[in-house]
């Protein structure tokens, strides 16, 4: 694959969401959005913007409720609209992902006139013109990606992030997030050491951790900024009854300080100059105090290069297994490579999507 054709291809994409909008008011038909969360929101926004106006929202299963309103809409049951798909158009705007997720179901269910397009949850002007200003640290990159597939995958997500049409995450999207067949290749018996679950959440990737290294770790560090999010994986550890894994309530940073935070008790809460709550925060190298560690995990909403910045110590002694997601922050497919390249520790470089429905869930490995 050769990225200055891919480049050249980039150029010739388009927003697609424009036509999409232009195809839902010719059907003259009610608007449902199916889903009302965040999501909804911000697709509701999208549609808005083109001249779209939304009648209603939609959910299905255990998460509708009757009676309900959304964003002054009422909120219907997804599954009595689907019986008369005649009278309705639907929107995606749900994240959930994987070959049985809900967002899946719907964008295969035939019943139904349905379109979908991403929203810019993140790395909001990762666009053609910036790509093109920074075409040397782009390409230099791809070049580095050890592995075709890695780099069909970086292509993709540009291409995805341009145009906002989620059919260029269907055959890049994978279902194993951080522990799978590129990361299976680290254990070995000797394997052992511990792991850093940066960005913990309430617990699902130290479970994911313990299952696929079969318990063979020393130690893990689970450590979570948000504080109800904290409170959750906290009480997931207890309830598994898992040893040796110290649950740490902090941020990541390259210095031990203090930092501003936006809650959003859920996923997404992130380090934010308009924070309203301040957190602790502390480098990697601190938190691990020198401990042999073999696999560092780093999903902390735009803080990839400065916790990386505060792991180098560790990183540099012990070479570690590093996941790190590359889709928060507009430039880090350039920075966190980079970073990671310079410290001469001849990693190699892969990249995966793990989110079929958004533009989210990209992931840089570096394997030693």
């Amino acid at each position: 694959m050769n990225f200055e054709k891919a480049l050249e291809e980039l150029q010739t994409l388009k927003d697609v969401r424009p036509e999409i909008c232009k195809k839902i008011k010719n059907h003259n038909l009610p608007v449902i959005v199916f889903g009302a969360g965040v999501t909804a929101k911000h697709v509701t926004e999208v549609l808005k913007s083109h001249g779209v106006e939304v009648s209603g929202y939609a959910r299905d299963g255990e998460y509708y409720k009757p009676n309900k309103t959304y964003l002054g809409r009422p909120v219907y049951n997804f599954d009595e609209l689907a019986t008369t798909p005649e009278k309705y158009i639907f929107i995606l705007a749900i994240t959930d992902d994987g070959s049985n997720s809900r967002a899946y179901k719907f964008m295969k269910d035939n019943r139904i006139i349905k379109y979908a397009f991403s929203y810019e949850f993140n790395s909001k002007n990762l666009n053609y013109e910036y790509i093109s200003a920074n075409r040397e640290k782009f390409s230099e990159t791809f070049y580095w990606l050890a592995d075709e597939f890695s780099k069909q995958t970086m292509i993709e997500f540009l291409k995805l992030k341009i145009t906002h049409d989620l059919a260029y995450n269907f055959e890049t999207y994978r279902p194993d997030q951080y522990f799978n067949e590129i990361t299976n290749g680290v254990l070995t018996p000797n394997w052992g050491g511990g792991y850093v679950d940066c960005g913990a959440f309430n617990g699902d990737t130290v479970e994911g951790f313990i299952n696929w290294s079969g318990g063979n770790y020393e130690k893990i560090f689970a450590v979570e900024a948000d504080p109800m999010n904290f409170a959750a994986l906290e009480k997931f550890i207890q309830e598994k009854n898992y040893q040796n894994v110290v649950a740490i309530n902090c941020g990541v940073w390259n210095e031990k300080t203090t930092l501003n935070f936006s809650d959003t008790n859920n996923f997404g809460s992130s380090v934010s100059e308009d924070g309203k709550i301040k957190i602790n925060a502390d480098t990697v190298d601190n938190i691990t105090g020198g401990e042999k560690i073999s696999f560092i995990k780093m999903d902390v909403e735009g803080a990839e290069l400065p916790a990386l910045q505060g792991a180098v110590e560790t990183i540099k002694k012990y070479a570690p297994t590093l996941a790190i997601c590359a889709y928060h922050k507009t430039e880090d497919l350039i920075t966190l490579p980079q970073f990671i390249k310079n410290l001469n520790l001849d990693y190699k470089f892969y990249l995966r999507k793990y989110a079929l429905a958004s533009d989210t869930e990209l992931v840089l490995y570096a394997i030693p």
